[in-house]
């Protein structure tokens, strides 16, 4: 057999991370080329805490994997380490909403700005 001089792929998940009223929850996905995203091969919900839903998918993934793709309430933040998981899940999960709350701020800025355009500056009286 000759070879292609191709590296292996190694199939490196992705982890939807969302806020379900006062619990979280999460899915796992594998990526596929050009784009596709492929419906959820795994759900699992109702973890009182991220740092609690981020230990679940330590223990869920962990033996199989050794890096996710994470995604937490729609926005892409980034890839992890199991590892990191499983050793600090609150110092991932904060770090992970930090980054969430920085992408956040940016869409609202621009909303925010063209309401300042269309209303004008507030006067003090």
């Amino acid at each position: 057999m000759k070879s292609t001089g191709d590296a292996p792929r190694i199939l490196q998940p992705v982890v939807e991370l969302r806020g379900e009223g006062a619990t979280f929850a999460y899915s796992v996905r594998a990526p596929r080329s050009k784009g596709v995203i492929p419906p959820s091969s795994y759900k699992d919900g109702g973890f009182p805490t991220l740092a609690d839903c981020l230990s679940d998918v330590a223990r869920a993934l962990g033996g199989d994997f050794k890096r996710i793709y994470v995604r937490l309430d729609g926005h892409c933040v980034g890839e992890r380490d199991i590892v990191e998981l499983r050793a600090a899940p609150e110092q991932v999960a904060a770090e992970l909403k930090s980054e969430c709350d920085a992408l956040n701020a940016l869409l609202i800025k621009p909303a925010a700005i063209s309401a300042h355009k269309k209303t004008g500056p507030v006067a003090a009286e």
